[in-house]
């Protein structure tokens, strides 16, 4: 509407531009960490593969089983986490980073801290679709 602020402006004066700047260095940070425990689960998939050609019998085998299912939910877990970072980092680029996908309102810069790629006030459901 005419006369009314833009939405990006409004949201740099709710977290400040030093703000947003520190969550985009926190995000980028984070998005290489989840990145490298990709490459790590992948390596411990491949080399429970390899193990499992010379196992000796069904409980070790029931063990490399195990070790690699754990290792593919934790590179799964690890991918939706990156695909959150990397809308956070759009969502910076919006203009729209710090408020909610659902209401609308601010999100806490507490929440933010302690999640800084949420999307969604705390007991928000995320929009259909999103993890």
């Amino acid at each position: 509407m005419p006369g009314e602020p833009s939405r990006r402006r409004s949201i740099v004066k709710v977290l400040g531009h030093e703000d947003l700047e520190r969550f985009r260095r926190r995000l980028e940070t984070e998005r290489a960490a989840v990145e490298s425990r990709i490459e790590a689960h992948s390596q411990d998939v491949q080399a429970t593969v390899r193990d499992e050609e010379g196992v000796g019998d069904q409980a070790d085998e029931a063990s490399l089983i195990y070790d690699r299912e754990q290792a593919i939910d934790d590179a799964d877990l690890d991918r939706d986490t990156l695909e959150q970072i990397d809308r956070a980092l759009q969502r910076i680029e919006a203009g729209t980073y710090g408020v909610s996908e659902v209401s609308g309102k601010p999100i806490p810069i507490d929440r933010l801290e302690a999640v800084p790629y949420a999307s969604t006030l705390v007991g928000e459901q995320p929009p259909e679709g999103d993890p």
